[in-house]
């Protein structure tokens, strides 16, 4: 789960924060476009924060989390063929839809399960403090795969060995992503009793929380 609950950010997030002046660099764009691109993002994210929690309800999180992270990856196998601008934010819409209607609220009420009645506190201080660890982690094999693939100094190289070494990076984090969306799929367990079945009533009871949570 706590590496899950970070991976799924690596491809939309973590990378640029590590490799920003290379990201720039090899997509061609500047800061005001890649705010652009977390706009977008951000929009699709707003509106799956309101509809992911009746998803997370109706669905184990556990198909729903790795159902996120595959897809997450498939968009990081299209990001390392360096889309231009327009594919590019098209992408991070995407990856609002894959990292937060499909994921955030199934991974939310996962670490509610796993808490149990009393430890709930502890379930997501780990959850928290672990993904402070992997996101270090992912950032270190990030920047020895590149360095791996930099013949001499990075200052010294080309952009098309930068862009080639940073293509390296993103696919070898897309795997990783991929793989761990099978791990969290077959070895997450989530008592089939702790989650909630609202297919009987799912459009009346959604309609009636939804009113109470968001307008009242």
């Amino acid at each position: 789960m706590i590496l899950a609950a970070e991976a799924i950010f690596i491809l939309p997030f973590v990378l640029q924060r590590v490799f920003r002046p290379t990201f720039l660099e090899t997509f061609s764009i500047n800061n005001e476009d890649l705010g652009y691109c977390f706009s977008v993002y951000g929009i699709v994210a707003l509106f799956s924060y309101l509809f992911g929690g009746p998803i997370a309800d109706k669905f184990q999180p556990k198909n729903l989390m790795s159902v996120a992270l595959i897809l997450t990856a498939f968009g990081g196998f299209y990001f390392a063929t360096f889309p231009e601008y327009q594919y590019l934010k098209l992408l991070y819409g995407y990856w609002g839809f894959t990292t937060i209607f499909l994921f955030w609220a199934a991974m939310i009420k996962a670490t509610r399960i796993w808490g149990g009645d009393n430890n709930q506190g502890i379930a997501f201080g780990y959850l928290d403090g672990g993904r402070g660890i992997v996101a270090a982690t992912f950032g270190s094999l990030g920047v020895f795969v590149f360095s791996f693939f930099i013949e001499g100094t990075i200052t010294n190289s080309s952009l098309i060995e930068r862009q080639f070494a940073f293509k390296q990076v993103i696919t070898t984090c897309s795997i990783i992503v991929a793989i761990i969306g099978l791990i969290v799929y077959f070895f997450l367990k989530t008592s089939t009793e702790e989650v909630t079945d609202l297919k009987s009533d799912f459009n009346s009871l959604y309609i009636k929380n939804f009113r109470s949570l968001y307008w009242l």
